[in-house]
């Protein structure tokens, strides 16, 4: 299976993964045809890509982070939590606990899994699925850490709350398309404030650590980040983590303003504030647990060769096992090997192919040599 964005969809394509709303409402069935009707209704319904079959991929498994059930259940918590409060209901502590017990549960089951955050990704509803990612995320990163288990559930929690000072935010600065001008950066920046009083004073109970992570996730090592400048060790250890996951996913995710990063550019990014906007030891555990290149994406080699990644190992996800599928020349080989990039050091990654790089690549090979290339 591939996951293709809703915009390069073409009528006739195949579902390869059931597709559910924010609401957990099945939409299309694994084994639906694509028609025009369908590719024209899924934005609508905040879907912004799909998995679909591909005859390069249909024998590879993407390794799901978290069950679709557990994300999908955490995401309408979030949802109907910020929903409860614009009512002017307090937030529902246990429903939101259970939440996070129930993401700590599945990572815990996984502990040498590495993300491959397409698995995570689905929603155009930004608010609520990046609150969810910011706290799976960030309980992978402590777990990496040694945290035990009350310390990752009270991550998760902090995680899908980080964002809570949002909803006070006007709508058009939180989806402006250009930059925010002085005076609207100004008004965005309130929300970790104004996160954090909505937690202690309107609603208690939520653990001070948590009310925490939304104050001060946008704090930065250097004192470079706001609402205080807080630097080092003045930052908890607990926003320290949720700085991290928090700007990687926001890089990784499409936005009003620009596309999202590939994996790889938002790692190599992160990589530049080591030690800078973000705690060292943090982000090498971070980043540990990252797949830049995950499963199912089609790379091409420093020899010319295009091949799709087969394998992420743990210790070395920069360097995957890969499927060749074609030869310099971008010829279909009529053999495909695996090639170990563990072991065979001079080959490397230079590239990762973009969608519409994918599509043209199947169109240019014929239907007979793809057969041939893939039923060995």
């Amino acid at each position: 299976m591939q996951r293709i964005s809703v915009a390069h969809l073409q009528p006739g394509m195949v579902v390869a993964k059931n597709v559910f709303s924010a609401q957990g409402q099945l939409l299309l069935s694994q084994g639906t045809i694509l028609t025009k009707r369908y590719i024209d209704r899924l934005p609508l319904l905040g879907i912004t890509s799909i998995y679909i079959a591909n005859p390069y991929t249909d024998d590879l498994e993407v390794p799901e982070t978290i069950r679709e059930e557990t994300r999908q259940q955490a995401i309408a918590t979030v949802q109907q939590s910020f929903a409860k409060f614009r009512l002017g209901r307090r937030l529902d502590l246990n429903a939101l606990e259970t939440a996070a017990q129930a993401i700590v549960d599945e990572i815990l089951q996984n502990r040498a899994a590495l993300i491959h955050l397409t698995d995570i990704r689905t929603y155009d509803d930004y608010t609520f699925g990046h609150s969810v990612n910011v706290s799976i995320l960030s309980v992978f990163t402590g777990l990496s850490l040694g945290y035990a288990r009350g310390q990752l559930e009270e991550l998760a929690l902090g995680g899908m709350l980080h964002d809570l000072g949002k909803i006070a935010i006007p709508p058009a600065i939180l989806n402006k398309p250009g930059k925010l001008s002085a005076e609207e950066m100004a008004i965005m920046q309130q929300h970790a404030a104004t996160g954090f009083e909505i937690l202690r004073k309107q609603n208690p109970e939520i653990p001070l650590l948590a009310a925490h992570i939304a104050f001060q996730h946008h704090e930065r090592l250097d004192g470079s980040g706001y609402p205080r400048g807080l630097k080092g060790d003045e930052i908890h250890p607990y926003a320290r983590i949720a700085a991290i996951a928090d700007v990687y996913d926001a890089l990784t995710s499409d936005r009003p303003y620009r596309r999202a990063m590939p994996p790889h550019e938002a790692y190599e990014i992160l990589l530049v504030f080591h030690n800078k906007h973000f705690d060292g030891a943090m982000l090498d555990q971070f980043l540990r647990r990252i797949a830049c290149y995950p499963v199912g994406s089609f790379v091409q080699l420093n020899s010319g060769e295009v091949a799709v990644v087969i394998h992420v190992p743990p210790d070395l996800p920069l360097r995957p096992t890969v499927r060749l599928l074609t030869d310099r020349e971008g010829r279909a080989l009529p053999q495909p090997y695996e090639v170990d990039l563990t072991k065979e050091l001079s080959a490397f990654i230079c590239k990762v192919l973009a969608e519409d790089e994918i599509i043209a690549l199947g169109n240019r090979l014929s239907v007979q040599d793809l057969s041939q290339a893939l039923n060995y």
